[in-house]
């Protein structure tokens, strides 16, 4: 080390909510007293690093060097925190001491560092790894336990186990990186692993309800008789979706990610399938602005939210699912600052119409009386209903087909064929709403529906008579023209017919 002290620069990253942050580490060594600062605005987390670092490089074989050492963190106005900056900070150090070759391209670095210079990942690396993927690197190094993070985002990089890893990549020049894709093989017959469809034998209407939800990734309601199928159907649905594409699994792990820890955590094309019961809190519902951590609304994202007994729901639990399922995203606030996250999901409801829980059931076996009912039913009526699409009474099923559910006689696997045929109908979606940034029916945005989803104009008004007899509002009326798009898409038509409309109509919730 020279009189003058060297300068080194590598990069790594660190997350603002549910964006990444590229951040500049600065590394200074200077000659005169020891000393180790940061700067940055960085917490006592980073503050930390010192004993991790300087003893990692030691355990490594490599020396401390003797002066100021000063490493800064930009950008400087924001706050950063967290022990991914260890490896960095470490390669940054050995760079400017001469230790170890500094390369001539940008080098990224992340993990947290043990005393004995072992390398281990940290949350949220699905976040930073998708911002990392989108930055034009020389070198990407990231800890072994993080594979799962880089298949996820399809990045080009290296996996190291230590410290004493890396600096050999540039010690020998030995820096092949790989391209890690997810594997297939994970979730490949991952519909095995729910009901199939033909369980629902003599619910006619329920099957095309959790068809058509899929198709259009609209939101249902299943209200029926204890043990009629509800559940089961709340889980058949998630065996009808197809997989995540690959731009949907960045976004939707990287949520997951900021909930759980990353090491051994697996990723797959399986779409998310989070059930809700009566008992969840309503941070555990919305998630916590505290700590910024994600609440099931946020984890479900890009799959299903299957909500059981959801008469039973509170009310301020029933609220706070109104604007999420309107908007597609949920909004925290911290220190005055607000974060979004996705949270576009299918919402399916399943639960008893009244406390007997025999409305629908033929021979007037119901004994409650027309209060008691609307009571019972008060959180979801009224402007939770506006935002269900699709709405499926269940009643008990015969002894003869509860026979042939529970033996198997006679029931033939259909979930495969409605699987196929419902990412055909995806497709044909993707392709119409493509100008638009995509999307699916129930959830485009377009100011002109009639003609961005080719309903005729006579379709509409027979559509607005319908909606004027049913008395549904505006909303309804427009859930009745997306709903009746999915269906015409079923069928394969390229117009909407007012045969679609009139089943579109068929499914609308109604208040008891």
């Amino acid at each position: 080390m020279t009189s003058k002290g060297r300068l080194s620069k590598v990069y790594s990253c660190f997350t603002e909510g549910t964006m990444g942050v590229m951040a500049e580490i600065e590394v200074s060594v200077m000659p005169g007293l020891p000393t180790f600062s940061v700067i940055g605005l960085c917490d006592s987390s980073i503050r930390e690093a010192r004993g991790r670092v300087l003893t990692a490089i030691q355990s490594s074989g490599f020396k401390c060097p003797k002066g100021h050492i000063t490493i800064s963190i930009s950008p400087a106005y924001m706050h950063k925190s967290g022990s991914g900056f260890d490896l960095a900070m470490a390669m940054g150090i050995l760079f400017a001491s001469g230790q170890i070759p500094e390369p001539m391209g940008k080098a990224y670095f992340e993990g947290e560092l043990g005393l004995d210079g072992k390398l281990y990942s940290t949350p949220n690396a699905v976040v930073r790894l998708k911002e990392a993927r989108n930055e034009e690197f020389s070198y990407r190094i990231v800890p072994l336990q993080e594979e799962s993070g880089a298949r996820c985002t399809g990045l080009c990089c290296m996996l190291a186990g230590s410290l004493k890893e890396v600096c050999a990549l540039f010690e020998n020049g030995s820096y092949k990186p790989s391209v890690y894709l997810i594997d297939d093989s994970v979730s490949a017959d991952y519909s095995e692993d729910y009901p199939d469809i033909a369980c629902l034998k003599g619910q006619e209407k329920t099957k095309r309800a959790l068809v058509l939800s899929a198709a259009g990734f609209h939101n249902l309601l299943l209200l029926g008789s204890p043990g009629s199928g509800k559940t089961i159907a709340g889980r058949i649905i998630a065996g009808l979706m197809p997989p995540l594409g690959d731009d949907e699994i960045p976004e939707c792990y990287s949520v997951l990610d900021q909930s759980s820890d990353i090491r051994g955590l697996k990723y797959s094309r399986i779409r998310p399938y989070r059930a809700i019961s009566p008992q969840i809190s309503l941070t555990g519902l919305i998630g916590s602005s505290s700590d910024l951590s994600p609440g099931e609304l946020e984890l479900a994202n890009r799959g299903i939210l299957f909500a059981d007994e959801i008469s039973e729901f509170k009310s301020d639990l029933i609220q706070s699912l109104r604007k999420p399922l309107e908007e597609r995203k949920v909004v925290l606030f911290k220190k005055g600052v607000s974060y979004s996250f996705p949270s576009d999901f299918i919402f399916v409801g399943a639960g008893n119409p009244c406390r007997c829980g025999l409305f629908y059931e033929k021979g007037g076996r119901c004994r409650c009386t027309l209060t008691s009912r609307r009571n019972y039913l008060a959180n979801i009526n009224g402007p939770f209903l506006e935002r269900i699409d699709l709405f499926s009474e269940i009643r008990t099923i015969s002894r003869q087909d509860m026979e042939m559910i529970y033996t198997g006689t006679g029931l033939k696997a259909q979930s495969p064929y409605w699987k196929e045929k419902i990412e055909e109908v995806w497709q044909i979606q993707k392709e119409r709403y493509r100008e638009f940034g995509g999307g699916f029916n129930a959830t485009v945005a377009s100011e002109d529906l009639p003609n961005l989803m080719r309903i005729p104009f006579d379709v509409v008004s027979y559509a607005t008579e319908l909606a004027a007899s049913g008395m549904f509002s505006a909303r309804g009326f427009t859930k009745i023209l997306r709903c009746s798009r999915t269906i015409a898409d079923m069928e394969g038509r390229a117009d909407v017919s007012s045969d679609d409309v009139s089943e579109a109509c068929m499914f609308r919730p109604r208040e008891i």
